[in-house]
């Protein structure tokens, strides 16, 4: 087994580095409070040459303790930045001496189970390259599936049939961050919001299981990014003011079909062409979601309550949180024909209610197999 791909001897490396930058800052500081004491009594009790001599040597030995380890350091950066396209020899040792990559080999993942961190180009390496790019790809995905971004520019919509080719990173993400849990449902509402380099059009009633004109949007055209996204399709279902019945509109999703998309996608699928997660935008936040119970809280209140994974609530409209922190939540959400998917940042506001998840990602068809990602 080549060493960089051994966690003991890249844990070596990373502690050597960790050692590195103690000596590298502590040991400078150390010599720089001797060398404040040494001034101190040299005030306190003058003596000639020697004692300057003593200050003079004790900032030259702080400055090489510091410097020398930064330029080595300095060094180490460099070679693990130029690794990018390198997959054998010292400088790959360097990237992967990091504790993500090393978690990552450590738990020993089958091979079947990294190739699907592959593209297709990558699928043609060698097979101890393949290992190196899987890795890498895994710990990309680690770092970005929780890491909300910004949208792409409206201007830039989904092109007609490239939906799919998203799949793939769409899937690390959701598995890295974990099938089946609300963490995995944020991280796949995250991807489409803020990872993605299309822009995800609003089409009213687009989500809902319904047949349009040449689409069939249910079952499986709810897994994954469709390649139907961004074709043009006629509005069947009543329509909007902004998008009549009649009118054709690049096709996607609005607020609550989004929803129902991130919580499919996480991992909450069943395979039943029939099944439905509708998030109804009624007047007041629903009870049940799937057949089963959840409950809200006032957005005001919210505080300390609510998670990634959770959904924001106004009559009307509906949007996947990503993100929380005690001044404000990030929200994902299919807002209108004008905007499309955007992610906003609310400070316990512009909504009225937060419907908190729990029950419903512990219990959804608890007996029932879920989805195990794209086959």
């Amino acid at each position: 087994m080549d060493p960089c791909l051994n966690p003991i001897f890249l844990r070596l490396i990373y502690i050597s580095k960790v050692i590195l930058n103690v000596i590298r800052f502590v040991v400078p500081i150390l010599l720089i409070v001797k060398l404040v004491l040494d001034m101190y009594k040299q005030i306190i009790n003058p003596t000639k040459d020697d004692g300057k001599k003593i200050i003079k040597n004790r900032i030259i030995a702080a400055v090489i303790v510091f410097i020398i380890p930064t330029l080595v350091n300095l060094f180490l950066n460099l070679l693990s930045d130029a690794s990018n396209t390198n997959y054998s020899g010292f400088s790959q040792c360097i990237e992967f001496a990091n504790l993500d990559y090393i978690k990552v080999l450590e738990e020993k993942r089958n091979e079947e189970e990294m190739q699907l961190y592959l593209s297709e180009q990558e699928k043609n390496l060698s097979s101890y390259e393949k290992i190196v790019a899987a890795t890498r790809a895994l710990v990309k995905s680690m770092n970005e599936s929780a890491k909300v971004g910004t949208p792409a520019d409206k201007s830039n919509v989904i092109k007609c049939g490239t939906g799919s080719s998203y799949n793939t990173q769409l899937f690390n993400t959701v598995r890295t961050a974990g099938y089946k849990t609300r963490e995995g449902v944020a991280a796949a509402a995250i991807y489409l919001s803020s990872h993605i380099d299309v822009h995800i059009p609003y089409f009213w009633s687009g989500g809902h299981f319904h047949t349009y004109s040449g689409y069939n949007d249910s079952g499986e055209n709810f897994i994954g990014v469709p390649d139907k996204w961004g074709c043009d399709v006629k509005m069947a279902f009543g329509g909007t003011s902004k998008q009549p019945n009649g009118v054709a509109f690049p096709f996607g999703m609005d607020c609550s079909g989004f929803v129902a998309w991130a919580i499919f996608n996480g991992g909450y699928y069943t395979g039943n062409s029939k099944q439905e997660v509708r998030v109804s935008t009624d007047s007041t936040p629903p009870t049940t979601i799937g057949g089963i119970k959840v409950s809200s809280v006032k957005v005001g209140n919210a505080k300390g309550k609510i998670k990634p994974g959770d959904v924001a609530f106004k009559a009307g409209h509906v949007g996947m949180i990503l993100e929380v922190t005690d001044d404000y939540f990030m929200v994902a959400e299919e807002q209108n024909a004008a905007n499309g998917l955007v992610v906003t940042k609310r400070h316990y506001s512009g909504f009225t209610d937060i419907i908190l998840m729990d029950n419903f990602y512990e219990n959804y068809e608890k007996t029932s197999p879920l989805w195990n990602g794209f086959k």
